[in-house]
């Protein structure tokens, strides 16, 4: 008789106990695990994990949002009964950011109507179209996917000699680490910044990133332009990096000029374009180049030519200490004219007039004449019978 009542205060208790354990089960916090990411480039990105006791769950949110993006794009998860799951994103509806870093991160509604948020993870959406070797020095890793090992090297010095020119220019140095694409197509780079939602015809630099992308195609000229286009790219990130934030403030017409003088080869065809256009009165005035550059294709090249001459008569007279000056002061949102004022001393369209005259040879009263023939002429041939018919008796 003692052991049947033994037996039932067992039992009894057992039986007290599995609703404890079925609450306790219920309200355990769920957790995100074996976190795993599978991308390919321009088409889709797959979020692999887990989520603990899925029987609590009722909703799984999944955020994320590339680098130098304004907005965050929000998925729902569905979750199979071990809590596993695999979401797909297609990219090519809405592209990620080539080459940013991607946080991501979930958030999971409970039974209860409480809420639990993830860690935060992170992954590099780079173009792993290609077989991308690579090559360090310092904070620079040069990519390329077309070219043996002397051909990395070749890459590798004349970054090094860009560096050497920018610093000489800036007095600056990447503190930063920067990552720097060589395409051997102008057609495969096009894809890349297409895939990402962006468009550019040789070269980009994308300074928030600390990236930029040349396209250097194999041949003859394969030299020269790599010679223009990396330390191009690499002045761009590194003057991102000396002015940081402010960098969107500096005119359009200062950044590509600092990025064009600071080429190992500079384009010859500048020279004959400004040449040109000093003689025909087709020179751009500097202040309409603070904003953007003209749409149009001739245009555009005499805007990075002036840019490019201006910028390097403005260091021949003032100095690399007059050219951070004016860095400063454009960084402050001072607008052309004024920055020009106060790290020069004059206002930008008299500093441009003396570049024009000293540099060009531009002879503004000549031109001015030149333009004014034509006016000249039909008034002389209006007023001459006019004083003959006075002039006779």
């Amino acid at each position: 008789m003692k052991s049947i009542r033994t037996g039932l205060l067992c039992l009894l208790m057992l039986c007290a106990t599995l609703p404890m354990t079925s609450a306790i089960a219920q309200s355990a916090t769920p957790t995100v695990e074996d976190i795993s990411i599978g991308y390919q480039f321009g088409e889709q990105v797959t979020f692999n994990g887990r989520i603990t006791s899925p029987e609590n769950v009722t909703e799984t949110l999944l955020f994320f949002r590339a680098q130098g993006e304004p907005a965050t794009r929000a998925a729902r998860v569905e979750l199979k009964p071990d809590g596993r799951f695999s979401y797909r994103y297609d990219v090519t509806q809405t592209p990620l950011r080539a080459f940013a870093h991607v946080d991501f991160w979930f958030s999971v509604t409970q039974r209860n109507g409480a809420s639990v948020n993830s860690p935060q993870f992170l992954f590099d959406y780079l173009d792993n179209r290609f077989p991308w070797q690579e090559t360090t020095s310092d904070t620079l890793t040069l990519h390329w996917y077309a070219g043996d090992a002397a051909f990395g090297q070749q890459l590798a010095d004349t970054a090094r000699n860009s560096q050497t020119r920018i610093y000489d220019l800036l007095g600056a140095r990447p503190t930063q680490p920067i990552h720097l694409y060589v395409y051997a197509s102008a057609t495969d780079l096009q894809s890349a910044l297409a895939l990402g939602g962006q468009a550019w015809v040789a070269g980009h630099a994308s300074p928030d990133l600390g990236v930029g992308i040349v396209s250097l195609a194999p041949g003859p000229e394969q030299g020269l332009q790599m010679d223009r286009q990396i330390p191009h790219e690499l002045a761009h990130l590194v003057l991102y990096q000396f002015s940081r934030e402010r960098y969107a403030l500096l005119p359009i017409w200062l950044k590509e000029g600092i990025a064009s003088a600071v080429e190992l080869s500079p384009n010859p065809d500048y020279e004959q374009a400004l040449k040109m256009a000093a003689q025909n009165g087709g020179l751009l005035p500097i202040n309409s180049l603070c904003a953007a550059f003209p749409p149009d294709a001739s245009s555009r090249f005499l805007a990075y030519a002036q840019s490019a001459s201006f910028t390097r008569a403005l260091v021949a007279q003032y100095g690399v200490s007059g050219l951070s000056s004016l860095i400063s002061a454009y960084g402050d949102g001072l607008d052309c004219e004024q920055g020009a004022q106060r790290a020069l001393g004059a206002p930008l369209s008299q500093i441009e007039q003396g570049w024009r005259s000293a540099t060009l040879g531009e002879n503004r009263l000549g031109l001015a004449l030149q333009n004014l023939a034509g006016y000249l002429l039909l008034f002389a041939l209006i007023l001459l019978p006019l004083l003959w018919r006075r002039l006779l008796p």
